[in-house]
């Protein structure tokens, strides 16, 4: 019982391993690769600083 419920496991991560291997080289080529269809949209922009206020330097 024990080894036909290993079989099953491994089997199915050796599964699982092997359409994650497929869908990263069969899969398109375009955009990012998120698949949320939004890579093509403007990146929305961030908001100002109110006024009267300075913002922070970002450490690069």
């Amino acid at each position: 019982m024990q080894l036909t419920v290993t079989l099953i496991v491994v089997g199915l991560a050796a599964g699982y391993v092997a359409r994650a291997t497929w869908r990263t080289w069969a899969g398109r080529k375009s955009g990012c690769g998120s698949g949320c269809g939004s890579c093509s949209a403007a990146k929305p922009q961030p908001p100002a600083d109110p006024p009267g206020r300075v913002g922070l330097p970002m450490a690069g």
